[in-house]
Protein backbone atom coordinates (compact mmCIF):
# COMPACT_ATOMS: atom_id res chain seq x y z
CA UNK A 1 0.00 0.00 0.00
CA UNK A 2 1.17 3.30 -0.76
CA UNK A 3 0.99 6.37 1.18
CA UNK A 4 -1.33 8.00 -0.29
CA UNK A 5 -3.80 5.00 0.47
CA UNK A 6 -2.66 4.51 3.97
CA UNK A 7 -3.92 8.76 4.51
CA UNK A 8 -7.24 7.82 3.00
CA UNK A 9 -8.26 4.70 4.65
CA UNK A 10 -7.61 6.53 7.61
CA UNK A 11 -9.71 9.71 6.63
CA UNK A 12 -12.34 7.04 5.88
CA UNK A 13 -11.92 4.81 9.08
CA UNK A 14 -12.40 8.55 10.87
CA UNK A 15 -15.47 9.38 9.02
CA UNK A 16 -16.50 5.43 9.84
CA UNK A 17 -15.80 6.17 13.52
CA UNK A 18 -16.89 10.05 13.99
CA UNK A 19 -19.95 9.74 12.09
CA UNK A 20 -22.32 12.59 13.96
CA UNK A 21 -18.77 14.88 14.31
CA UNK A 22 -18.79 14.73 10.67
CA UNK A 23 -22.21 15.37 9.76
CA UNK A 24 -21.99 18.14 11.97
CA UNK A 25 -18.47 19.42 10.36
CA UNK A 26 -20.21 19.51 6.80
CA UNK A 27 -23.29 21.15 8.54
CA UNK A 28 -21.14 24.31 9.67
CA UNK A 29 -19.23 24.36 6.74
CA UNK A 30 -22.52 24.85 5.01
CA UNK A 31 -23.86 27.19 7.21
CA UNK A 32 -20.88 29.17 7.60
CA UNK A 33 -20.97 29.40 3.62
CA UNK A 34 -24.50 30.46 3.36
CA UNK A 35 -24.34 32.86 6.19
CA UNK A 36 -21.75 34.53 3.91
CA UNK A 37 -23.73 34.79 1.17
CA UNK A 38 -26.72 36.51 2.89
CA UNK A 39 -24.08 39.05 4.38
CA UNK A 40 -22.81 39.98 1.37
CA UNK A 41 -26.35 39.81 -0.19
CA UNK A 42 -27.58 42.12 2.80
CA UNK A 43 -24.62 44.49 2.54
CA UNK A 44 -25.45 44.72 -1.58
CA UNK A 45 -29.22 45.87 -0.71
CA UNK A 46 -27.84 48.21 1.81
CA UNK A 47 -25.67 49.51 -0.50
CA UNK A 48 -28.44 50.33 -2.98
CA UNK A 49 -30.84 51.32 -0.75
CA UNK A 50 -27.95 54.01 1.00
CA UNK A 51 -27.50 55.50 -3.10
CA UNK A 52 -30.98 55.76 -3.12
CA UNK A 53 -31.79 57.26 0.25
CA UNK A 54 -28.43 59.74 -0.42
CA UNK A 55 -30.61 60.84 -4.08
CA UNK A 56 -33.37 61.57 -2.43
CA UNK A 57 -31.92 63.68 -0.19
CA UNK A 58 -29.72 65.61 -2.41
CA UNK A 59 -33.24 65.96 -4.65
CA UNK A 60 -35.17 67.49 -1.73
CA UNK A 61 -32.37 69.62 0.01
CA UNK A 62 -31.75 71.38 -3.66
CA UNK A 63 -35.82 71.66 -4.06
CA UNK A 64 -35.91 73.36 -1.13
CA UNK A 65 -32.86 75.61 -2.13
CA UNK A 66 -34.64 76.27 -4.59
CA UNK A 67 -37.90 77.58 -3.00
CA UNK A 68 -35.79 79.53 -0.45
CA UNK A 69 -33.96 81.36 -3.02
CA UNK A 70 -37.17 82.10 -5.28
CA UNK A 71 -38.76 83.18 -2.34
CA UNK A 72 -35.86 85.90 -1.40
CA UNK A 73 -35.60 86.96 -5.10
CA UNK A 74 -38.85 88.01 -4.68
CA UNK A 75 -38.39 89.97 -1.38
CA UNK A 76 -35.29 91.45 -3.14
CA UNK A 77 -37.15 92.00 -5.92
CA UNK A 78 -39.29 94.39 -4.44
CA UNK A 79 -35.82 96.58 -2.36
CA UNK A 80 -34.61 96.91 -5.75
CA UNK A 81 -38.07 98.09 -7.05
CA UNK A 82 -38.00 100.87 -4.43
CA UNK A 83 -33.94 101.67 -4.74
CA UNK A 84 -34.43 102.13 -9.03
CA UNK A 85 -37.32 104.49 -8.22
CA UNK A 86 -35.18 106.55 -5.98
CA UNK A 87 -32.48 106.02 -8.95
CA UNK A 88 -30.42 104.87 -5.94
CA UNK A 89 -27.62 102.67 -7.56
CA UNK A 90 -24.89 103.05 -4.91
CA UNK A 91 -27.39 101.41 -2.15
CA UNK A 92 -28.73 98.89 -4.98
CA UNK A 93 -25.15 97.78 -5.18
CA UNK A 94 -24.74 97.32 -1.85
CA UNK A 95 -28.34 95.55 -1.47
CA UNK A 96 -27.00 93.18 -4.57
CA UNK A 97 -23.56 92.35 -2.86
CA UNK A 98 -25.13 91.58 0.46
CA UNK A 99 -27.89 89.39 -1.34
CA UNK A 100 -25.32 87.34 -2.55
CA UNK A 101 -23.06 86.67 0.28
CA UNK A 102 -26.86 85.87 2.31
CA UNK A 103 -28.41 83.98 0.13
CA UNK A 104 -26.01 81.42 -1.72
CA UNK A 105 -27.06 82.63 -5.22
CA UNK A 106 -23.76 82.70 -7.55
CA UNK A 107 -24.49 85.46 -9.75
CA UNK A 108 -27.11 88.48 -9.44
CA UNK A 109 -27.68 90.88 -12.36
CA UNK A 110 -30.22 93.50 -12.80
CA UNK A 111 -31.14 94.29 -16.54
CA UNK A 112 -32.87 97.09 -18.75
CA UNK A 113 -35.72 95.74 -20.08
CA UNK A 114 -35.57 98.29 -23.31
CA UNK A 115 -31.95 97.69 -24.20
CA UNK A 116 -31.07 94.92 -22.54
CA UNK A 117 -28.09 96.18 -20.90
CA UNK A 118 -26.83 94.64 -17.72
CA UNK A 119 -27.47 97.87 -15.13
CA UNK A 120 -25.74 96.08 -12.40
CA UNK A 121 -24.31 92.67 -11.46
CA UNK A 122 -22.96 90.84 -8.66
CA UNK A 123 -19.51 89.54 -11.12
CA UNK A 124 -18.61 93.55 -12.20
CA UNK A 125 -17.46 92.69 -15.66
CA UNK A 126 -21.21 91.96 -17.10
CA UNK A 127 -22.00 95.48 -16.17
CA UNK A 128 -22.26 98.08 -18.91
CA UNK A 129 -22.41 95.03 -21.45
CA UNK A 130 -25.70 93.72 -23.32
CA UNK A 131 -27.27 90.78 -21.47
CA UNK A 132 -26.05 87.36 -23.49
CA UNK A 133 -28.54 84.48 -22.62
CA UNK A 134 -31.99 83.76 -23.43
CA UNK A 135 -34.62 85.23 -22.18
CA UNK A 136 -38.15 86.26 -22.36
CA UNK A 137 -37.90 90.11 -21.88
CA UNK A 138 -42.15 90.23 -21.74
CA UNK A 139 -42.95 87.70 -19.26
CA UNK A 140 -44.08 89.95 -15.94
CA UNK A 141 -44.03 86.50 -14.13
CA UNK A 142 -41.35 84.49 -11.96
CA UNK A 143 -39.60 82.44 -13.55
CA UNK A 144 -37.71 79.41 -12.67
CA UNK A 145 -34.79 77.87 -15.14
CA UNK A 146 -33.00 75.07 -14.75
CA UNK A 147 -30.00 74.58 -17.73
CA UNK A 148 -28.33 71.36 -16.68
CA UNK A 149 -27.28 71.55 -13.19
CA UNK A 150 -28.12 75.58 -13.28
CA UNK A 151 -30.95 77.29 -11.66
CA UNK A 152 -31.90 81.00 -13.24
CA UNK A 153 -34.66 82.74 -11.18
CA UNK A 154 -35.78 85.61 -13.00
CA UNK A 155 -38.08 87.78 -12.02
CA UNK A 156 -39.45 91.18 -13.30
CA UNK A 157 -39.07 94.61 -11.37
CA UNK A 158 -42.34 96.51 -11.77
CA UNK A 159 -42.55 100.34 -11.66
CA UNK A 160 -45.86 102.44 -11.75
CA UNK A 161 -47.08 102.08 -14.75
CA UNK A 162 -44.22 99.98 -16.34
CA UNK A 163 -41.29 96.98 -16.27
CA UNK A 164 -38.25 99.32 -14.67
CA UNK A 165 -36.14 96.14 -14.52
CA UNK A 166 -35.51 92.37 -14.81
CA UNK A 167 -33.72 90.76 -11.82
CA UNK A 168 -32.14 87.37 -12.99
CA UNK A 169 -30.60 85.19 -9.64
CA UNK A 170 -28.40 82.43 -10.82
CA UNK A 171 -27.47 78.81 -8.95
CA UNK A 172 -24.74 76.71 -10.03
CA UNK A 173 -24.41 73.41 -8.88
CA UNK A 174 -21.08 72.17 -7.34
Amino acid sequence: MSADEKISNKFVAFLKNNIISSFLAIILVAVVIWFSVKISINESNFENEKSQLIAVYESKIDSLQIKHLEFATEVFSWSVRSELLRNNTENLSQLLTVFVKESGADLVQLINPEDKMVLLSSDKKFEGNTYSGNLDFESDNLIVSKEGGDVKIITSVMGFNNKIGVLIVELKKK
